[in-house]
């Protein structure tokens, strides 16, 4: 894997686009890429958080400013960050004969929240992050990371994020054990197969989204004491901090906070 200069003032690096994987969209074979941010080299085996981009399943990339400010903020301070890209407007049609299989079986599971947190788009970035999973547990002796991957997102990724941890088991998808997950904006769509206390949830939440309703992440914090979640009246979809005030500090501080305690765990 060919790392560049990502900050060449912190020494931190970046392996962007690289192909993780491919699968099926529309009738064609994809390449799926991603980016891998660590930070200095010599310093201590850094905790990974793997960060999935928001956009509704329909458009958003891997690549998007919030990302690399995020990828920056971590890689100064010995953290690495993966970022994956997944299929965009997938159709059943373009998920896996295995997961196809499964579909009747998740149907008879009620759903709650917006229908496209449900739908085939939805399930194929599922497929698409558990692969992702596998993938960054095979490079784990060139990466250098340590412990268990940490999962975040914003809006489609917190869902994506919640999913790869709840969902692909139900589908039968591999990928190693998470460490926790930072749901910015997110929710998950099946509550039953919620299971409370199996990984460390934070949350942030503004109670006005209009673009994916809190109901789901609150009836989750409802069913699990363990899962924060922060009601935030003045956080803006998908946005990391609670209100606009908020400094860098406190913002990236409190992600780092609960990724170095997660990935440990």
């Amino acid at each position: 894997m060919g790392f560049g200069v990502f900050d060449g003032r912190a020494g931190s690096r970046v392996a962007a686009d690289v192909v993780f994987g491919h699968a099926p969209l529309g009738g064609q074979e994809v390449a799926l890429r991603a980016s891998v941010y660590l930070p200095k080299p010599g310093g201590r085996p850094p905790p990974l958080l793997v960060w999935i981009h928001g956009g509704g399943f329909r458009d958003g990339s891997h690549d998007q400013l919030q990302i690399r400010r995020l990828a920056r903020q971590l890689t100064i301070e010995g953290f690495a960050l993966a970022t994956p890209e997944y299929r965009l407007g997938a159709e059943a049609a373009d998920l896996s004969v295995q997961t196809r299989a499964r579909l009747e079986a998740l149907e008879a599971v009620p759903a709650a929240g917006e229908p496209w947190m449900a739908g085939a788009s939805a399930i194929a970035a599922t497929e698409d992050v558990a692969r992702f999973l596998g993938w960054l547990e095979e490079q784990r002796g060139e990466l250098g990371f340590a412990g268990r991957p940490v999962l975040g997102g914003s809006g489609a990724g917190a869902v994506t994020a919640f999913n790869a941890a709840y969902l692909a088991p139900f589908l039968g998808l591999e990928r190693p054990e998470p460490g926790g997950i930072l749901s910015y904006s997110g929710g998950f769509a099946w509550p039953e197969l919620y299971e409370p206390g199996k990984y460390p949830v934070f949350a942030l939440h503004s109670p006005f989204d209009d673009t994916l309703g809190i109901g789901p992440v609150r009836a989750l914090s409802q069913m699990d004491p363990a899962l924060e979640l922060i009601e935030a009246w003045e956080q803006e979809h998908g946005l990391l901090r609670v209100h606009p005030q908020e400094t860098k500090p406190v913002t990236f501080g409190r992600i780092r906070a609960m990724l170095e305690a997660w990935a440990a765990a």
